[in-house]
């Protein structure tokens, strides 16, 4: 077996999920492998290479995958990863390469000990529901492989255009467009049956708006209309104003998965005027989810995430640095090329 991207982002996936060598020794056991053959100097990233270099040779790597899942058995990415098709979920730009990662507050430690109140109306849940009809899969098939991401349909306040938003780094070039479908439906029903899913295609005489990675990482295009498009609705945007311990909720497609939510305690570190920083039990793959807050207005774009750093304290074993690119930026970009 050949290394291939697959091999890379299960590489980046266990080295996010088990981080330390007395664990990655246990999962080298327990996937029959031999742990003399491993080369435990380094990193995570380092270690975890070396077991699946090791996995790889011995045609181990399901074995592998499969002792991980069952300590983690609700991971996508592990799921994903025993599909032997290449699919792209990786796709968001390293977080300490584009951004300053705020430490957190000793106030904000103190909210995530649940500390506030978190209470909240019944109509939250419904509001989530009709939220999360917009949201759906991005989708870029070029022969064997694939590339995955999330976006959703939207209309800014005021005016009357629909649109579909994504980040630049999941699709930035119009010759994609032929490649690309947006999906929309693909998620569990509350019996646990994969609903009936709808694609759609990109209007490639619509308009094409785009901001690269180092800016607003955003795309911005309009799908090819239909009365079926209609069903799914839209998000209205508007100018919001987001503040550290704010909560946060994010729909996404992660690892180009089902529909999930990643729901409370998810919580705002930092702003700036161009980004908001959270920490989120959402893991890498979701480039392209709105970011909510608890009145379900957008309040950012997400684009990328990290691990805890070693510095830091940790809170729980999921909680994951993310950042996203502030909506009211983005509705400042978009309005200046629709007028």
């Amino acid at each position: 077996m050949e290394w291939t991207p697959r091999l890379t982002q299960l590489n980046d996936v266990l080295s996010d999920l088990v981080p330390h060598h007395d664990g990655i020794s246990k999962f080298v056991n327990a996937a029959g492998l031999r742990t003399q053959m491993i080369n435990f100097n380094g990193n995570a990233l380092d270690i975890w290479n070396s077991v699946i270099n090791e996995a790889r040779k011995c045609s181990k790597v399901d074995d592998l995958i499969n002792a991980v899942l069952i300590k983690y058995p609700d991971s996508p990415f592990l799921k994903t990863a025993l599909n032997h098709s290449d699919i792209e979920y990786l796709l968001s730009p390293k977080l300490d390469e584009i951004s300053k990662w705020e430490k957190i507050s000793a106030e904000t430690l103190e909210v995530l000990t649940y500390k506030n109140d978190s209470l909240l109306p019944i109509s939250f849940l419904e509001k989530g529901i009709v939220s999360s009809r917009s949201v759906g899969k991005v989708e870029i098939k070029k022969g064997p492989s694939s590339k995955v991401g999330t976006g959703f349909l939207f209309k800014i306040k005021g005016q009357f255009e629909l649109f579909f938003m994504t980040n630049h780094h999941v699709i930035s070039d119009k010759s994609d467009i032929n490649f690309t479908k947006i999906i929309f439906d693909y998620e569990e029903d509350i019996y646990g049956n994969s609903k009936a899913s709808k694609s759609f295609n990109i209007d490639i005489k619509g308009p094409w708006y785009t901001s690269p990675v180092a800016d607003l990482d955003v795309t911005i295009f309009k799908l090819i209309h239909s009365e079926e498009i209609d069903q799914y609705g839209y998000i209205q945007l508007d100018k919001v104003n987001v503040q550290r311990n704010d909560f946060v909720n994010i729909i996404q497609h992660p690892a180009g998965q089902f529909k999930k939510l990643a729901l409370y305690h998810n919580i705002v570190t930092n702003t700036t005027n161009r980004t908001v920083q959270y920490l989120t039990d959402t893991m890498p793959g979701s480039s392209g989810s709105p970011v909510f807050n608890s009145q379900w207005e957008v309040v950012a774009l997400h684009h990328s995430g990290g691990v805890r750093k070693t510095d830091e304290p940790i809170i729980t074993d999921s909680k994951y640095r993310n950042e996203g690119i502030d909506i009211n930026k983005i509705i400042e970009f978009i309005t200046s090329k629709v007028i």
